[in-house]
């Protein structure tokens, strides 16, 4: 048993957009540091129903008044002075 094993791992999904030589050395490096990688590119198709979805499911939630806006600015600037 290698201690890597023991580690406990998380799972982690992200959405980024790279060109093809960004996406070949993002993989080269993940693959250096032994993550395991499972790419999945979503068709023109699969894309538009995502971004339907999410523009619904905006419409939903609706947007945040001025004064929640307000308070979200002053709690984000919080977060970056302390850094």
């Amino acid at each position: 048993m290698t201690a890597s094993s023991t580690i406990r791992k998380q799972r982690l999904k992200l959405d980024i957009e790279v060109t093809r030589k960004q996406k070949k050395a993002l993989l080269s490096v993940l693959k250096a540091l032994d993550i395991e990688v499972k790419p999945r590119e979503l068709t023109e198709e699969e894309e538009d129903f995502a971004l339907g979805i999410a523009v619904e499911e905006g419409k939903k939630e609706g947007r945040l008044s001025e004064k929640e806006q307000e308070e979200f600015l002053k709690w984000m600037q919080n977060e970056i002075s302390n850094q």
